[in-house]
C-alpha cells in the first residue's frame, strides 16, 4: 500500500500524488453473509478501495436488484467498518493484494422516540415485559404502565425510595412483580387484570441496609436481591402460606401497644451470598442457569454465585466501582458500567480475574445502567449520569448512536435503561419513563 502522505517528508505537491493514486485503486472483495435472504455470489469481485459502507451498500443492493435499497453495514474480521477499505487495511498492516472477506449484516435503524410517560419524582429502575412497563420511583411507588401511556396501577407499600424493580411471571390475567427499597424491604406485588387489583404477596426481610438491585430468573422461581448490606440473598418466589419465623439478624422491634400488626406475609428464608467488600449494585441471573448469578459492586469486582453451594465462584475485579451488570444469553458475555465512564465486557467462564474481554468509551459521565438485547448477541444499551443513552454494537469501536437528553442543558441524570424486544426504556432525573423504538 501507498504510505501516507503526512508520513513520507515530500512536498505537498507530490504528497498529493499517492492520494490521487489510492483513489483509484482496487482491492478483491468477497462479500458473505449470515442473512439468507441477502444472499448472493460469493464470487471475489473489485471494487474501489476508498469505498465506504454507502459504496460498498450501494454495490451489495445492485447485486441483489434492489429497487428500495437496504441499508448494510459491512465487517472486516468480526469488526464493522467505520473507515474506507482503504483506511482499514492500513491501519492493520494488510494489503490490498489480497482477497478481503466482508461479511454484511442489515442496518439496524436509528431509534425513534415513541412516548414519554410523566412521574411525579426521580425515575430508579425501568423494566418492560409483554407490552406492560414497570417503574420504581424515588417517590416510594411501583407504577405499572401499558403501550396506550395509561398508568394501570400504583403500588404503594414501600416507606422509601424504590430503587430497582422487576417482573415475574406475566401473563393475561395476573402480573406479579418485585421491587427493591432504601427502606431494606423486598416487595412482592400481584395485580390482577381481570379485576383491576394489586396486593401485596408478601415481604423479604433480612437485609440490614438499602436494597440496590432486584432480580428475577428465567423460570420465575427465584428472586435475587443485592444491597449496600454487601450481601447478595436468593429467595423463593412462591408466596408463603404464613409468615415465617423472624430471623435472628432480622428480628423486628418490639412493637409498642399501639402499633398494629402488619398484615403482610413475612419472609425472612433465604440464601446469602457473601464476599462483597462494600455495597453491591447490581445482581442479575444466568438467564441459562438459575443457580448462577452475577453481581457487581463498590469493591469494584464482578462476582459470579453458585446460588445452593452459596459460593462465590469467580471474582474480576477492574480499577473503578461497577454500577450496573448485565448478562447476555447470546453472547454469553457479561456486560458492566463503571465511575470511570467507561463500559466493559467480561466473559464470566474464564477464571483469569482481570480479564476485560472490551472496553466500550463514548459516555463523559457515570455509566449507570446497561442492558442487552434480548434478540442479538451484539447489541446493547446504556445510560449514563451525561444524559444520554446509547446504543452498542459491540463489533464497532464506538456507539452506533446516542440519545441525547430533550434539554441538554439540564444535565439530567439516566438511572436507568432496559431493552425490550424491539424497545429501549430509559428513567431518570427528569421524571418521565421514555419510550424508543429499536429494532435490531
Amino acid at each position: 500500500m501507498q504510505e501516507r502522505p503526512e508520513a513520507d517528508g515530500h512536498s505537498s505537491s507530490q504528497a498529493t500524488k499517492p492520494l490521487y493514486e489510492k483513489k483509484k485503486e482496487q482491492v478483491q472483495v468477497r462479500f458473505v453473509t449470515k442473512q439468507e435472504k441477502y444472499a448472493i455470489s460469493d464470487a471475489a469481485i473489485l471494487v474501489p478501495a476508498n469505498f465506504k459502507r454507502y459504496g460498498l451498500s450501494e454495490i451489495v443492493n445492485n447485486l441483489l436488484n434492489h429497487e428500495k435499497p437496504t441499508p448494510f453495514d459491512f465487517l472486516i474480521d468480526g469488526e464493522i467498518l467505520r473507515t474506507s477499505i482503504a483506511d482499514y487495511l492500513f491501519s492493520k498492516s494488510l494489503s490490498t493484494e489480497n482477497i478481503i472477506t466482508i461479511e454484511y449484516v442489515e442496518s439496524m435503524l436509528p431509534p425513534t422516540p415513541l412516548t414519554a410517560y410523566q412521574h411525579d419524582d426521580w425515575i430508579s429502575s425501568v423494566k418492560g415485559r409483554n407490552g406492560l412497563f414497570l417503574t420504581g420511583s424515588y417517590d416510594n411507588n411501583v407504577r405499572l404502565w401499558n403501550t396506550s401511556g395509561e398508568c394501570i396501577a400504583t403500588l404503594t407499600g414501600h416507606s422509601d425510595s424504590v430503587k430497582s424493580v422487576a417482573f415475574g411471571s406475566v401473563d393475561n390475567s395476573l402480573v406479579h412483580a418485585y421491587s427493591g427499597s432504601l427502606d431494606y424491604s423486598l416487595l412482592g406485588w400481584e395485580y390482577s387484570t381481570e379485576n383491576d387489583t394489586s396486593r401485596i404477596r408478601y415481604e423479604c426481610k433480612g437485609h440490614k441496609a438499602a436494597i440496590e438491585s432486584v432480580a428475577v430468573d428465567s423460570t420465575n422461581t427465584y428472586i435475587a436481591s443485592a444491597s449496600a448490606d454487601s450481601t447478595i440473598k436468593v429467595w423463593l418466589a412462591v408466596e408463603p402460606v404464613e409468615d415465617e419465623p423472624a430471623l435472628e439478624e432480622s428480628a423486628p422491634k418490639k412493637r409498642k401497644k399501639t402499633e398494629k400488626k402488619s398484615d403482610r406475609k413475612i419472609k425472612t428464608r433465604a440464601m446469602t451470598l457473601e464476599g462483597h467488600v462494600g455495597s453491591v449494585n447490581s445482581v442479575v441471573f444466568d438467564g441459562n442457569d438459575s443457580n448462577i448469578v452475577y453481581s457487581a459492586g463498590w469493591d469494584h469486582s464482578i462476582r459470579s454465585w453458585d446460588v445452593e453451594q452459596q459460593v462465590n465462584l469467580v471474582t474480576k475485579n477492574c480499577e473503578k466501582v461497577v454500577l450496573d451488570v448485565d448478562y447476555s444469553s447470546h453472547s454469553k458475555l457479561a456486560a458492566t458500567g463503571h465511575a470511570d465512564n467507561i463500559i466493559r465486557l467480561w466473559d464470566p467462564r474464564s477464571d483469569d480475574g482481570t480479564n476485560v474481554k472490551l472496553a466500550l468509551r463514548g459516555h463523559s459521565a457515570w455509566v449507570s445502567s446497561v442492558s442487552w438485547s434480548s434478540t442479538s448477541e451484539y447489541t446493547l444499551c446504556s445510560g449514563s449520569y451525561d444524559s444520554t443513552v446509547r446504543i452498542w454494537d459491540i463489533r464497532s469501536k464506538g456507539p452506533l448512536y446516542t440519545i441525547e437528553a430533550e434539554d441538554p442543558s439540564k444535565k439530567e441524570k439516566v438511572f436507568s435503561v432496559h431493552w425490550d424486544g424491539e424497545r429501549v426504556l430509559s428513567g431518570g432525573e427528569d421524571k418521565k419513563l421514555r419510550l424508543y423504538q429499536a429494532k435490531v
